[in-house]
């Protein structure tokens, strides 16, 4: 994926996701996992309306995950509390499969 902007208004951070790693680890767990898992459908869809159909869904969930995070009082590079900056990506990996076991 090609780095740009976070979605999150006012955020200066890179993101290759939708959001910058702060933004996207301050999301609750499947608003975020539901996020990807569009986004990799959309990209992995061949036809060419179906896509811009999703495309256009994908801008409304992002919008929906803007307000949660506004709401929620995240902050640009202060979105996840220290101790969650510190889990291994292994860590971060396991616990969503516990939490998602149908994934």
């Amino acid at each position: 994926m090609t780095p740009h902007r976070c979605a999150m208004p006012e955020c200066p951070d890179a993101a290759t996701g939708i959001f910058c790693p702060d933004h996207y680890i301050a999301l609750p767990p499947k608003q975020a996992q539901w996020l990807v898992r569009w986004q990799i459908k959309m990209m992995r869809c061949e036809d060419a309306d179906t896509k811009q159909h999703m495309r256009e869904q994908l801008h409304g969930y992002t919008q929906e995950a803007v307000r949660t995070l506004q709401n929620s009082g995240a902050k640009s590079s202060q979105a996840a509390p220290e101790s969650a900056r510190h889990l291994s990506p292994t860590t971060v990996a396991g616990a969503n499969q516990q939490a998602h076991p149908n994934g």
